[in-house]
């Protein structure tokens, strides 16, 4: 479940490593030197390491440092052997690095492509909704929930897929958290070390469920499916019933508005389609197929974990 890390291993209560030893098994490495600082740079693996007078800063993804992608997932066993790695490549204790930064995301397989879901994903009362051309991302200053198709990001940047996700279709749900971390977290110092324990990994978990149980999810007012949309004209009259059913005020003042211009030649006409209108608005909404297909794959993976 964990994805993206920054971690900062401060020389103020841990030992100055040799720059050498860091940079060992670093690609692109770099020096810089400015009127106020100085530091160096590398890429350790797909992680970015900066080395300077005060700390070094580890970020990126784990499962991609692990795996060589991020569309598998860590497991606890998976983060614990991930961080036991870097310790050995930049030759320093990672685990008592700060944790400053967490992403904690999983893919979940649909039967349609991920796009197809978030316009029945509404609002959040402590999130702004943030709808984008392939995505959907719930944004607040110190955190964010990311929706997006995991599988296209992929193709995107060109990345490899793993051969188990062929032809799937991968949901990816991420949880941000990064600002002000340990103190959301009800932690005095956040450690990398701690990323191995169930106290946090839980509540981490608790924190990803909860937040998607409380975003809004929208009814769907017509049901695309074999059995009740044949041809144009059941589409024609999917959409009517829609709008009467989600419009009531408007559909209201447009009968008002039939009737004062006297439109209707046979005043009969106004009551008849009143009355039809009426009876479309009684029926009941049918339950939306898409998101209870989602709901029981997220709380799926929820009820899986804990």
């Amino acid at each position: 479940m964990y994805d993206t890390i920054n971690m900062y291993y401060q020389f103020e209560d841990n030992p100055i490593p040799n720059t050498n030893d860091v940079f060992r098994y670093c690609t692109n490495i770099s020096c810089t030197d400015k009127k106020n600082s100085s530091y160096m740079q590398g890429d350790l693996k797909n992680m970015r390491v900066t080395f300077n007078e005060g700390s070094i800063s580890i970020k990126g993804s784990l499962p991609k440092y692990y795996f060589g992608n991020n569309c598998e997932t860590l497991s606890k066993s998976n983060t614990k052997e991930a961080l036991e790695n870097i310790s050995s490549d930049l030759s320093i204790d990672i685990n008592k690095a700060k944790v400053t930064r967490i992403d904690f995301s999983t893919n979940i397989i649909t039967q349609y492509k991920p796009i197809i879901y978030f316009d029945y994903m509404g609002s959040h009362s402590n999130f702004t909704r943030c709808p984008n051309q392939s995505s959907l991302y719930y944004n607040q200053r110190s955190k964010k929930l990311l929706f997006y198709d995991k599988i296209q990001e992929a193709k995107n940047k060109g990345m490899n897929i793993p051969i188990q996700y062929n032809g799937q279709n991968l949901f990816r749900y991420e949880l941000v958290l990064k600002r002000d971390v340990a103190r959301f977290l009800k932690y005095n110092n956040l450690l990398a070390q701690d990323l191995n324990t169930e106290h946090l990994f839980n509540k981490l978990v608790h924190l990803w469920y909860a937040y998607y149980k409380s975003i809004d999810k929208i009814s769907k007012t017509i049901k695309i499916m074999p059995e009740n949309i044949k041809t144009p004209k059941d589409v024609k009259d999917a959409l009517y019933r829609a709008m009467i059913r989600s419009n009531p005020l408007v559909v209201s003042k447009l009968l008002s508005e039939l009737k004062a211009k006297k439109v209707f030649e046979h005043k009969e006409y106004y009551s008849r389609l009143k009355s039809s209108i009426r009876k479309i608005q009684k029926e009941e909404i049918v339950e939306n197929d898409l998101m209870d297909e989602l709901n029981k794959k997220i709380e799926g993976v929820y009820f899986e974990l804990m």
